[in-house]
């Protein structure tokens, strides 16, 4: 592949990763939305738990999201270093790609996001769990 190949591809995994993270998004809208219908309803524990079930579902598919971002990036910088030492003159952008994404000497394997989304979706199941099971003050959902 060129060089215009590599990189027209990597943008229409971006925008498709993009689509995923939007949807993954409205996910967690709805699940934090639950959640406080379940606490204004005091929701039985069978209840809890199918909305904690969702909440670990949607978590999980962030994570998703997010290792397929850090693979369609490594992966792109992999190609395009490959390119290079092929001997073919890549532009500044695609040079900055590869130092940017980490100058990979192999293509992406592993299974596992960035360490600070790994951080923000630990965080987000955190407040969905917490607002689950967690005591409330007495009198926050009365009318």
């Amino acid at each position: 592949m060129n060089e215009f190949e590599i990189l027209s591809l990597s943008n229409l995994q971006f925008q498709q990763n993009a689509t995923y993270t939007v949807a993954i998004f409205i996910l967690f809208a709805i699940n934090f939305y639950l959640v406080r219908r379940s606490r204004e309803l005091n929701m039985p524990s069978y209840g809890k738990a199918i909305i904690s079930a969702l909440s670990l579902t949607s978590v999980y598919g962030g994570i998703q999201v997010a290792t397929f971002l850090r693979g369609f990036q490594h992966n792109a910088a992999y190609s395009l270093k490959q390119l290079k030492e092929s001997g073919t003159k890549i532009s500044e952008a695609s040079e900055a790609s590869i130092e940017i994404f980490g100058n990979p000497s192999a293509p992406f394997n592993a299974s596992v996001p960035d360490t600070p989304q790994i951080i923000f979706y630990g965080i987000i199941l955190l407040l969905l769990l917490l607002g689950t099971w967690a005591k409330v003050p007495e009198g926050t959902y009365d009318k």
